[in-house]
């Protein structure tokens, strides 16, 4: 009881500090784009949010952030039915919740968090063995989206590897109709983006966390693991990695179903621990520390990104998601509601109800008049000209 308690504590902690992130962030260009002009099915749940909340970040970005809630509240069932201790699920909801890129694409318009749902689900009814619903949700992911080919290619080396027949073909169907269906674009001259896919996997996990995770993944597959979650994992590293060496994949659809595995990486941890005596325990323990350390340190630098600018305004890893918001605030003070820009700044600005119109000219400028402060330090200034 206590421990789905501490869960709990630490679902209402995640969700504010992410709630933190949504207040300070403004909608990107890419967003606002497809927020007005695309039909694609993340935008048309980003338009009804906006319905529900108003049109502001936080009914942007709210649909986004409680599919990530559900998906950590997945994760800690899933652990709690695959790992021994329910201290065990804990850890592995909290590493989870601490994960850059889960933290990141849980507040983005993105896809990343309905896969990442879709597949956990699967992994949850594989776990259970219900399996009518685990293969009906397995033949619609075929029409869902590309990124479910991994999935398929998983479910054939699972079946493969235990001699599962039936489950083999329903498969190689299911991956040959999504081809299909898709028909994605993987031809013309190679184009190595090989160290680009994998510097993304180092920030989607952090650097010392998917270097330990790879080793826990490929000791479960030596050790033929039964479980659906650890072939997931595996394959959509390794799909990944071997379409990078002829193009650039696409980040939001493959790489986040590789964090499917985590309880994988958490039983290898307690396994190898629990295993030996107490004074044989430290060296595994310490390493482990030296995984986990580094990943609070990246999380806290993500959380507090804002501060960031009180060192180098110019040059934030997230500047695409700032500055917009402000400056529709700072016009609307100055009874401005329409002004005239470049296309980027304009659409962005339409989301925050400024509008399109000849005059005034707004740009930015070293020696504008209009400027805008984070942390009581001018990071931008823009010049309005009538």
């Amino acid at each position: 009881m206590k421990f789905n308690l501490a869960f709990f504590l630490l679902l209402i902690i995640d969700a504010l500090i992410l709630s933190g992130m949504i207040e300070q962030t403004s909608i990107s260009y890419k967003e606002a784009y497809g927020f007005f002009y695309s039909s694609d099915f993340v935008f048309w749940v980003a338009n009804w949010g906006t319905k529900i909340f108003g049109q502001n970040d936080f009914g942007l970005r709210f649909p986004f952030l409680f599919v990530h809630l559900c998906n950590l509240c997945l994760i800690f069932m899933i652990c709690k039915n695959y790992l021994k201790k329910p201290q065990d699920a804990l850890l592995c909801a909290f590493i989870y919740a601490l994960i850059p890129g889960i933290n990141i694409t849980s507040i983005l318009v993105s896809k990343s968090v309905f896969i990442i749902f879709y597949a956990l689900l699967l992994c949850y009814l594989h776990l259970k063995k219900y399996k009518i619903f685990f293969f009906i949700l397995c033949a619609l992911g075929s029409f869902l989206d590309f990124s479910f080919s991994v999935i398929y290619l998983a479910l054939f080396f699972y079946a493969f590897h235990f001699k599962h027949n039936k489950t083999l073909i329903f498969a190689l169907i299911g991956f040959s109709i999504n081809m299909y269906y898709f028909n994605p674009p993987i031809g013309g001259i190679p184009k190595g983006h090989f160290l680009d896919t994998i510097g993304l996997l180092a920030l989607l996990y952090s650097p010392f966390l998917f270097i330990y995770y790879v080793s826990a993944l490929y000791r479960g597959i030596i050790k033929k693991e039964k479980n659906l979650m650890l072939y997931i994992a595996s394959t959509s590293i390794l799909f990944s990695l071997l379409l990078s060496l002829r193009q650039e994949i696409d980040f939001l659809s493959f790489l986040p179903l590789s964090v499917v595995g985590l309880p994988v990486m958490i039983k290898d941890f307690f396994h190898g621990v629990r295993l030996r005596l107490k004074p044989f325990q430290k060296n595994y323990v310490r390493r482990f520390y030296f995984v986990l350390i580094p990943l609070i340190l990246e999380a806290c630098i993500l959380f507090g990104n804002k501060y960031l600018f009180l060192f180098e305004p110019k040059k934030h890893f997230l500047e695409n998601f700032y500055y917009a918001k402000e400056l529709a605030s700072t016009l609307k003070n100055k009874q401005i509601y329409s002004v005239h820009t470049n296309q980027r700044l304009q659409t962005q600005l339409r989301f925050y109800g400024i509008s399109r119109s000849k005059t005034p000219k707004l740009s930015e400028s070293k020696k504008g008049e209009i400027k805008l402060y984070y942390l009581n330090k001018t990071i931008k200034t823009y010049h309005l000209k009538q």
